[in-house]
Parts: structure tokens; C-alpha cells; sequence
């Protein structure tokens, strides 16, 4: 069976790595992503499988395509395309500025549709179960307070997954979202170590904890696979049951 050839973007940490494992795992070939220079995970990586490291800023649309037209000469074709980079750069509103919010969608959003247009383009004629892999949030269906950019953005690339399936879906390409709960990552460890914010969130999410990276890993490798083979403008989220449950009356403990 030929091994499939995967990109995931930022995935040097957090639940970028947590994907690129679960794929190393499974035996694909990897090309990994940060705008910052390697931190270790390519030798991690690599003594799991071909893996491949690529510097680039995605916040620019000339740098997600270099990306992606990279990582298809390194690996010389390109199966699955998993666009994971992101960031939270959230102010109170009064405190918002288009700068923050240009930045956030230029990465949360824009480039996940002009990598993604790289992706489709470098398809070879009649390449079958190529796929598309979208992350976005529970932030997607759900707001939080101060969180009027990221929020949104995690809402268009919702929509970014019907869109983009519907619209591919005749070349035989699917597209899919993994929408991650509370999930420890260098982005949300500061507020998960203030005192009693953990304790907090455990006792609201389901299964009595915070996510972790490798949490995500799994799913996505299922939605490349052929074990999802009809599905397609799907948002699968991996959070613990925290979107299931509703607000209790139970007075605190």
C-alpha cells in the first residue's frame, strides 16, 4: 500500500505536532510547518517516519502556497493537507484593532482557502482520496468573551468547510473540520495556569478534562482515511462533550 503523503501546517507544537504524530504513526510521509525555526519536532518526527521540516509564514498568501508547492516537490506528490495554523491575538472589544483582526484572519482563514487552492492545483490527474482537513474550534458554534476575532474567524472557516467541500467535491476531493474544545497548547497554557481556571474547566467538560494535542491526532487521521470515504463537509469535534451539555442548576460545590 502506498504510504500517503501528508502537510500539516503549524505543527511544531500543540495540535499541529499532536496531528503530524498521529499521521507518523500511521506510517504517511510528513512535511511540517512553523514560521519559526525548527524546536525539535522534526528529529521526534522523523525517527517515526520520512518527515520533512519547512519554514514559512502562512499570514501571507505567497507564503502558504511556497508552502504547499514545497512540500509537494519534497515529497513528490501531496495526499491529505491539514491546515492547522492559527493564532488568538483576542483584546476586549473596546480594545480590538484592525491590525488584530487583519491578523487573525490572514492566518485563521486566508490561508487555509489559498493553501488549500495550492493543494487542489498540484493534484495530479485522477489522484484519488485526496483530502482536505480544516481546524477549527468549538469557537466555531460557540463564543466566548473577548473573543470577537477569533471567534468569527473560527465561524468562516465553519462555512470554509461546506464551501470548499460542495465546491470540490465533483474532482473528488474532500474537505473536513476538526473543531478541538479546551485543548493545552503553548497558546492556552497561560490561561490554564491561572489558579483555579483548570480546576474550573474540569468540572465543566464532560470527561473531567482538558484536552490534550494528541486528542485531535486521531480524528484527523480518520477523516484522511478511506475509512471516511463518503464524508465530506463534516465539522467533527473533539472536545470532550463540552458542546452536549447544558448548563446546570446544580449549586456549586
Amino acid at each position: 500500500m502506498t504510504q500517503p503523503c501528508v502537510l500539516v501546517t503549524g505543527s511544531t507544537h500543540g495540535i499541529g505536532y499532536g496531528i503530524a504524530e498521529a499521521f507518523a504513526r500511521q506510517g504517511a510521509r510528513l512535511v511540517i510547518n512553523s514560521h519559526l525555526p525548527d524546536n525539535g519536532a522534526l528529529a521526534k518526527l522523523s525517527a517515526l517516519t520520512e518527515c520533512h521540516f519547512i519554514q514559512s509564514d502562512l499570514s501571507t498568501t505567497a507564503g502558504a502556497v511556497s508552502l504547499v508547492e514545497q512540500a509537494h516537490a519534497r515529497l513528490g506528490r501531496l495526499d491529505t493537507l491539514v491546515n492547522n495554523a492559527g493564532t488568538f491575538l483576542d483584546t476586549p472589544f473596546d480594545d480590538l484593532t484592525e491590525a488584530l483582526f487583519d491578523r487573525t484572519f490572514n492566518l485563521n482563514v486566508k490561508a487555509y482557502v489559498f493553501a488549500s487552492q495550492a493543494f487542489v492545483r498540484l493534484l495530479a490527474p485522477g489522484q484519488e482520496g485526496a483530502s482536505i482537513v480544516l481546524v477549527g474550534s468549538t469557537n466555531s458554534v460557540t463564543a466566548e468573551r473577548h473573543s470577537v476575532a477569533y471567534d468569527a474567524s473560527k465561524g468562516a472557516v465553519l462555512m470554509l468547510v461546506r464551501s470548499l467541500a460542495v465546491s470540490l467535491a465533483g474532482r473528488g476531493v474532500r474537505v473536513n473540520g476538526l473543531g478541538p474544545g479546551i485543548v493545552e497548547t503553548p497558546l492556552t497554557q497561560r490561561g490554564l495556569d491561572v489558579p483555579g481556571v483548570r480546576a474550573s474547566l474540569n468540572k465543566q467538560i464532560p470527561f473531567g478534562r482538558v484536552g490534550q494535542p494528541e486528542d485531535v491526532g486521531g480524528a484527523a487521521v480518520f477523516l484522511a482515511s478511506p475509512a471516511a470515504g463518503y464524508i465530506t463537509g463534516q465539522m467533527l469535534f473533539v472536545d470532550g462533550g463540552i458542546l452536549a451539555i447544558q448548563k446546570t442548576w446544580e449549586p456549586p460545590v
